[in-house]
């Protein structure tokens, strides 16, 4: 009796218990992650790192990435020391680099490069070429081909590794401007050296008609006498 006493009085108990401690539905989990993740002070550092790569990237004419993982904290210091400073490297989330890029459409359109770990590197146009090959040359030196550059994006468009490659062979801006200059340059000696070549041609045949001309006024002087 006193057993049957005793079951029955824990009953609300344990009830209360399990009320408690029982899982929470899905959507009241999720609800729950939602405002966790939802911090005030999270959103803003988010997306203060957002605004940091827009930046960034509106600056820059190439991004492209390294896998992180392999790369230690030294060696990648030892290189950021070889890159012309207004090269930038960052890790950041993919997520976050995503966010970024949605505002700024030549960097669209990389969502295949956005997995693992990545070291990103924004590069201006002048700094392509250089930065990629002394980031190809630390790989050969230290065989670590682990960290070869996965990929990037250039104008729009997802670059393979030879795509990025490929891409800093093209000459710059600037070096497009230096040929042009050359090219403008060296014009006026040739159009000179041309209609001179040109003008002497046109007295020579002036010469060779008017030659032929006093030619058959003599001839003709000469029949009239005849006459």
């Amino acid at each position: 009796m006193l057993r049957s006493l005793a079951c029955v009085a824990l009953c609300p108990l344990c009830a209360a218990w399990s009320a408690v401690h029982a899982p929470l539905p899905q959507m009241q989990r999720t609800s729950q992650l939602r405002m966790i993740s939802a911090n005030p002070a999270t959103v803003a550092k988010k997306q203060a790192i957002i605004d940091e790569v827009k930046e960034t990237m509106e600056s820059s004419s190439l991004m492209f990435c390294v896998r992180s993982e392999g790369i230690t904290v030294n060696d990648m210091n030892m290189m950021r020391q070889k890159f012309d400073d207004s090269v930038t490297i960052r890790c950041v989330k993919n997520t976050l680099v995503k966010r970024a890029a949605e505002q700024v459409p030549k960097f669209q359109g990389g969502d295949s490069l956005l997995e693992y770990s990545n070291y990103w590197f924004f590069v201006p146009e002048e700094q392509m070429r250089p930065t990629v090959e002394t980031w190809n040359d630390f790989i050969d030196d230290t065989k670590k081909e682990e960290s070869e550059i996965v990929g990037g994006i250039f104008e729009g468009e997802l670059l393979d590794k030879d795509g990025v490659v490929s891409i800093t062979k093209l000459p710059t801006k600037q070096e497009q401007m230096q040929m042009t200059a050359v090219l403008l340059k060296a014009l006026p000696t040739k159009l000179a050296r041309s209609l001179n070549q040109a003008g002497a041609q046109r007295l020579a045949k002036v010469t060779k008609q008017a030659s032929g001309q006093k030619l058959v006024q003599a001839l003709k002087q000469v029949e009239g006498k005849k006459e």
